[in-house]
């Protein structure tokens, strides 16, 4: 045999030995674990049980695994092999299971309890009064406004709303409401008494009128001047006899104490007997009760 004949390929083709049977990492998924059977993956892999933790596979079933060369695997049914902190999380999660399960069921049977089987009827009263369970009629008026108004047409408002109208005594119907009470718009029974407070229109002027009241306030500050004496100056001044007597008549004189302080005047120019003084202030168009007042103020 030749040299070439003698020697043997060393590329000859040489048995592939398979893995034995067993549990290997799941090439479908690297996180769990499959079950090689000596020749192929089989469909058992691993399980992640309730809180998540990786279990280790149930053992594939008992059969006969195909042997290679003068090995036999044979793999035996039956739980498998955990840790006790595994099992103990296996228990856990059953027991959550069961409690919420059974806290489920007590739930839906309470809320079964609590429905009434009919609806409560509500109880009557057959002793009420029929007319006390009827809604109570709003009978108030609302008072009218009359601050503003004049007495006359504030009488009239208040009557026809069915109030009784009170003024303050001595009021004019002219004059003008300042204040009511109750308030305008206020709600009240009918015949309620409305209250109101008045004060005197303003008289309107003219204004001769005007100027005569201002010339005669300023003689009644220089010197003391009598109703008639007044009435003279304004009249000097230019005044018609009419505006010269509404001047005097409004310039707010006291015609006593006008006398009292004539009579002092005359006294502080010249000394005068009773008489004379009286004489004098007669003159000056004082009456006799002026005059009298004013000589018993100097001390006649």
């Amino acid at each position: 045999m030749s040299e070439n004949s003698n020697n043997t390929d060393s590329t000859a083709d040489v048995p592939v030995t398979q893995p034995p049977a067993g549990w290997y990492p799941d090439p479908q998924n690297p996180q769990g674990r499959r079950y090689w059977d000596g020749a192929a993956w089989t469909e058992h892999a691993s399980v992640r049980d309730a809180s998540g933790a990786l279990v280790s596979p149930p053992a594939a079933p008992e059969a006969a695994i195909p042997t290679h060369g003068a090995v036999a695997v044979t793999v035996k049914r039956g739980l498998p092999k955990l840790k006790w902190w595994q099992w103990g999380l296996v228990a856990l999660a059953v027991l959550t299971l069961i409690s919420i399960i059974a806290n489920g069921i007590t739930g839906s049977s309470a809320s079964s309890d609590a429905l009434p089987s009919e609806k409560p009827v509500a109880a009557v009263d057959e002793t009420a009064d029929p007319a006390v369970a009827e809604e109570v009629e709003d009978t108030t008026v609302a008072v009218p406004d009359v601050v503003g108004k004049t007495v006359a047409d504030a009488r009239a408002a208040v009557d026809s709303a069915g109030f009784v109208f009170v003024p303050d005594a001595g009021v004019g119907e002219d004059w003008v409401v300042r204040s009511q009470g109750p308030v305008g718009s206020r709600k009240v029974e009918p015949g309620t008494e409305v209250t109101v407070t008045a004060e005197a229109p303003k008289p309107v002027y003219t204004l001769a009128q005007q100027n005569a009241i201002g010339m005669a306030q300023s003689y009644l500050s220089y010197s003391g001047f009598s109703r008639t004496g007044l009435i003279g100056q304004l009249e000097y001044e230019g005044f018609s006899t009419e505006d010269a007597a509404f001047g005097a008549d409004n310039a707010g004189a006291d015609w006593n104490a006008e006398a009292a302080e004539t009579a002092a005047s005359y006294l502080e120019y010249s000394s005068f007997s009773r008489q004379s003084l009286y004489d004098q202030l007669a003159y000056e168009g004082f009456t006799d009760a002026e005059i009298q007042f004013g000589l018993a103020a100097v001390g006649y």
